[in-house]
């Protein structure tokens, strides 16, 4: 029986482009100007060492940004990236520069579960304060109400089994009593790896369906039914 659902955000209950074309771009465009203001700020301090940290060697402020500015061009999934990210966010939400969207049928399922008294949770690789920012500015008004937790790669990667392993210890559930929805296949097998059930998310603007794939893949939450798991 499923007693809690984990979704991802991106390709799943969000279009791909909303994180692409506009997070993103606003992102790369205001890491300069947000960096050189804040650089004092002891969080951000904090996020400017690791940079350091993970590129192993001393940088200077603008190599720091440059560097930053890289990895958003290259998508990649490192944490004070999306950290320094959800800071930037948080400032577009509040001057309404951003607003974020989710899908009708995302909604409306996700509604209906919270009604039923079914748990709801986030993974994503954006970290948890761009994940509430987004969640609580959508064409629906502020839906976090609807989530008990939230979790992003401070957790651990989210193509290695162990990190479904960790949330299901912090939940407070078996993983066979969690369902994990996600666009992404290869995280859909490493949560199933770890004992969760499972659905793929195949949004035709998103993704393609795998040819053979071993789960379920549906189109919309419209046609996942939980009591049938």
């Amino acid at each position: 029986m499923v007693k809690a659902v984990l979704t991802d955000i991106e390709g799943t209950t969000t279009p791909i482009s909303f994180v692409k074309d506009v997070l993103f771009p606003y992102s790369y465009e205001k890491i300069q100007e947000f960096v050189l203001k804040n650089k004092d700020n002891p969080q951000i301090v904090k996020i400017l060492e690791d940079v350091k940290k993970i590129e192993g060697r001393e940088l200077s402020l603008e190599e720091i940004i440059q560097t930053l500015k890289k990895w958003i061009e290259e998508d990649r999934k490192i944490t004070p990236l999306k950290e320094l990210q959800g800071f930037i966010w948080e400032e577009g939400y509040k001057s309404g520069e951003l607003k974020g969207y989710v899908y009708p049928d995302a909604y409306e399922k996700l509604k209906e579960w919270y009604e039923k008294g079914i748990k709801l949770y986030i993974y994503s690789s954006g970290s948890v304060k761009a994940q509430k920012l987004l969640f609580s500015n959508t064409n629906f008004g502020d839906l976090n109400y609807l989530f008990s937790g939230y979790f992003d790669t401070n957790i651990g990667n989210k193509k290695d089994s162990l990190s479904y392993t960790k949330i299901a210890q912090n939940i407070g559930l078996s993983p066979s009593e969690i369902l994990f929805l996600s666009d992404n296949p290869d995280e859909i097998l490493a949560s199933a790896k770890a004992g969760m059930k499972v659905i793929r998310l195949v949004r035709p603007n998103d993704a393609e369906y795998v040819k053979d794939f071993p789960y379920t893949q549906v189109e919309s939450f419209n046609q996942i039914d939980i009591s049938m798991l």
